[in-house]
């Protein structure tokens, strides 16, 4: 599958997330071991957090009262995040009223770079080996406001055609929301899962807003990260192919403005 010759100049795009799952779970990886992984990247993601984990496969082992949670690490400008636990290593970018930056130039890239200081970091300070990938994921988090082509829920189909909303007669035409799931196998060790929602605003409950989002996922079998490079770049060509398919011409041309031809 070759990637879909095509960029936008005001793309839906609110967030990429790439993830990594380890198995085994880096099971030797304490909390002491993060505050030095911390130290060696605070320049660039000077704020961190604790949240529960995600996912399952996280025992706790009889030297630990507690699991260990998932550490936030967040860049200055709030935009990258990096996210890890025992069996994880996440990257975020988050849509700060900036410019989408662009898989293949800035975001992959960025995962590479912290990826390898992160496997870097477990070899060199811990009894561990480099951290070998189970499943890989892929999430394009796309959100559009209330605008000229969708105002609300009764809308979406204008955003994406072949949507409908489940036709309950007259008394009930006026539907407060959604939430609507699908999956897709494109391979063995890829799928796609597609999820369209409406939601309000938690400041402006008044104010809907449209979530559609694209994410791939495959188990690999225990590859070192060097196995998962081919396998990101056909997830990314499956979601944008999978997103010009979904998703109107019309709106793509006039609301998200292609500034490369789409084939």
């Amino acid at each position: 599958m070759s990637s879909p010759s095509i960029a936008f100049r005001n793309p839906p795009i609110n967030e990429v997330v790439v993830s990594t799952y380890f198995n085994p779970p880096l099971s030797d990886l304490r909390s002491e071991h993060i505050g030095l992984f911390w130290g060696a990247i605070k320049e660039d993601f000077p704020v961190v957090s604790q949240h529960p984990p995600v996912g399952t496969g996280l025992d706790v082992s009889a030297e630990e009262a507690f699991p260990m949670p998932r550490y936030w690490f967040i860049a200055e400008n709030e935009i990258n995040l990096i996210q890890v636990q025992k069996n994880a290593f996440i990257f975020n970018w988050r849509r700060k009223n900036e410019e989408y930056p662009r898989f293949h130039k800035d975001i992959k890239p960025n995962f590479d770079k912290y990826y390898g200081r992160f496997s870097e970091f477990i070899r060199s300070k811990t009894n561990m080996e480099y951290p070998t990938i189970d499943l890989c994921e892929l999430a394009y988090v796309n959100t559009l406001e209330q605008c000229e082509y969708w105002k609300d829920p009764k809308d979406t189909a204008n955003i994406i055609p072949s949507f409908s909303i489940v036709n309950l007669g007259e008394k009930y035409s006026n539907p407060a929301g959604f939430n609507c799931n699908y999956t897709h196998g494109i391979s063995n060790d890829l799928q796609l899962n597609i999820s369209i929602r409406s939601m309000a605003r938690v400041r402006q409950p008044d104010t809907p807003v449209l979530i559609f989002e694209i994410r791939a996922s495959g188990r690999l079998g225990q590859v070192a990260k060097s196995g998962t490079d081919e396998w990101f770049e056909r997830a990314h060509d499956a979601i944008i192919e999978c997103f010009l398919s979904m998703t109107s011409r019309e709106i793509q041309t006039r609301l998200w403005k292609p500034v490369e031809e789409i084939h």
